[in-house]
């Protein structure tokens, strides 16, 4: 009979285990935020902010086996022109040009240098901290881009509409950010309801925004156009 006890409480004891197992593994409540991202020109009117980025602004773990992020070389330009990551991903920098090309960054925090390579050639990068990341390439002037490292994986972009739609977000009080390339960066809390889909709207000014010319890897002005630029 004490076995027999003994084997009964072992049971016990083991069913208890997956029940606690079972709850423990069940994913917390979650809502989603459907943001619409509006950015005011320089005539102060209104338009969409497609392309814009909405991320939850909290570390949390990321999916690991995931295909690396390519920020691709092509007809002289950089494709996509933002490109967002979470912290801690290695995006590939292929060549697809039948000429050379450069990548480096100038950013004080995640700056780098690839040097130069050959068509159908690709290099890493390994982005770390969360930030923007500026993406140039040290023979043509005209190609640049942005890698916006993130938090973690709770990111959107804009469509062409200016809405971003985050899912999967855990229900409570989020820290939200929003980027555009000409509005800039805001940030603030938003409550995410169990179930539901919590609305935020966000104006970003881009009045004041000019495009400005960049400098080469050396911190020196790009050489006017001339006859290497048809063989690089």
């Amino acid at each position: 009979m004490p076995a027999l006890v003994k084997g009964l409480r072992a049971t016990a004891c083991l069913v208890a285990a997956a029940a606690g197992a079972a709850v423990a593994s069940t994913p917390p409540p979650s809502g989603e935020i459907r943001a619409l991202v509006q950015v005011i020109g320089r005539d102060g009117k209104r338009a969409p902010g497609a392309g814009s980025v909405v991320w939850v602004a909290e570390r949390s773990p990321v999916a690991k086996g995931a295909v690396r992020p390519t920020l691709a070389s092509r007809s002289k330009r950089f494709e996509p022109r933002v490109l967002v990551v979470p912290a801690g991903t290695t995006v590939d920098f292929p060549n697809f040009d039948g000429i050379y090309h450069n990548v480096f960054s100038p950013s004080e925090k995640a700056g780098f240098d690839l040097g130069l390579y050959r068509n159908g050639a690709s290099k890493s990068k390994s982005f770390e901290s969360p930030g923007l990341v500026l993406i140039y390439c040290n023979i043509h002037p005209q190609m640049a881009a942005y890698v916006l490292v993130v938090d973690g994986p709770l990111f959107a972009q804009a469509d062409a509409e200016g809405v971003a739609l985050l899912a999967g977000v855990p229900a409570g009080r989020r820290a939200v950010k929003v980027w555009d390339e000409k509005g800039g960066e805001w940030s603030g809390p938003v409550e995410v309801a169990a179930g539901k889909t919590t609305p935020l709207v966000v104006t970003l000014d881009a009045s004041a925004w000019r495009e400005s010319p960049h400098k080469n890897k050396h911190g020196r002005d790009y050489p006017p156009p001339g006859d290497d630029d048809r063989r690089y």
